[in-house]
């Protein structure tokens, strides 16, 4: 986990640490084409390849401002739970020892929410070519779920009290990419693909 100013950790019952940080991020979707040039420009870039499973319950988490996931990298597992604030989203992550949710601070938070019952509800593979930014984090993602693939670059602040969207968009302009915010999350669109 990257430490960041805004972050804030807790020890809960045996998880070594359990991140919440306010999650500030602009979204573009992009043609290949588009993403091949962005990604040209950016030679050094680290590549992760993440699965995420996607959780929901009944009545479903978007109905109350949250949405659940299990990331898989490697071999390691992270549990996050978002929920939408006024500006941008809370998020609560950690990793976990397996892919369960039966692990104790998972339960915690499950209990502290009061999610009821989730499932599996779909699966999104990212490609992710991330670059360190000395204002935020540019993720250049290729994402496969559903029989699709979409293109999406993502730029996460790393201090949301400093909004650098003009950085960005120039960031996008190098590319002759035009920012027009991505409304819809990856969760949204794996799920409403299902």
């Amino acid at each position: 986990m990257i430490s960041r100013p805004y972050v804030c950790y807790y020890i809960i019952e045996g998880c070594e640490a359990m991140q919440s940080k306010l999650e500030v991020e602009y979204k573009t979707l992009c043609t290949k084409s588009q993403f091949d040039r962005l990604l040209n420009l950016y030679p050094d870039h680290e590549t992760i390849i993440q699965t995420n499973t996607y959780l929901d319950s009944i009545p479903s988490l978007r109905g109350s401002g949250m949405a659940m996931r299990i990331r898989q990298i490697n071999d390691k597992y992270y549990f996050t739970l978002k929920i939408r604030e006024v500006r941008g989203n809370e998020e609560i992550e950690f990793e976990i020892p397996s892919f369960s949710l039966e692990y104790p601070p998972v339960q915690n938070i499950l209990h502290k929410y009061h999610i009821p019952p989730v499932q599996e509800a779909g699966v999104l593979v990212t490609t992710r070519h991330l670059v360190k930014l000395q204002n935020a984090e540019l993720c250049l993602d290729k994402n496969e779920y559903n029989g699709n693939i979409d293109y999406e670059i993502e730029y996460e602040l790393i201090d949301p009290d400093v909004d650098t969207l003009e950085e960005f968009k120039k960031i996008l302009h190098e590319a002759n990419i035009t920012y027009i915010p991505n409304k819809k999350s990856k969760i949204q669109r794996c799920l409403e693909t299902r």
